[in-house]
């Protein structure tokens, strides 16, 4: 089974990063049917520093990867649909956890749901400046 967690640094002892589209690398993990790591590799996220579409671009790694579980603290809206588009199968896991420990939790049946967060610093939902309009008769 291969896991692909969202880190820092990445490594085994590395803390599951809650931000999956702009995580800095990402640890993937081999694991074999007895629950044994067999593999760990620490690999840069292509859609890190991408100005737009980094967790579209991070997810679609993830599925070229192999992944079979997909680990973060959250998802946004886009990761999170391509993600569920393919198949894959994606949990969240605290900033207090490790690596290994949240595959050993995945392992146990105890990370079971995907968090969606917010997703992006675009200009959606009111944040942005607006058009100039003038209210109440300027």
């Amino acid at each position: 089974m291969r896991f692909i967690v969202a880190t820092i640094n990445g490594g085994l002892d590395d803390r599951v990063n809650q931000a999956f589209g702009r995580t800095p690398t990402f640890t993937i993990v081999d694991v074999d049917e007895n629950g044994n790591i067999v593999n760990v590799q620490v690999v840069p996220n292509p859609g890190y520093s991408q100005p737009r579409g980094a967790g579209v671009t991070a997810a679609q790694f993830c599925i070229d990867q192999g992944a079979d579980v997909v680990i973060a603290g959250q998802f946004g809206p886009n990761s999170y649909g391509v993600l569920q588009a393919a198949g894959m199968k994606f949990v969240s896991a605290p900033p207090t956890m490790t690596v290994k420990e949240a595959i050993e939790a995945y392992l146990r049946g105890e990370l079971t749901q995907a968090i969606m967060g917010q997703g992006g610093g675009g200009r959606g939902r009111g944040m942005g400046m607006g058009r100039g309009r003038r209210w109440g008769g300027w």
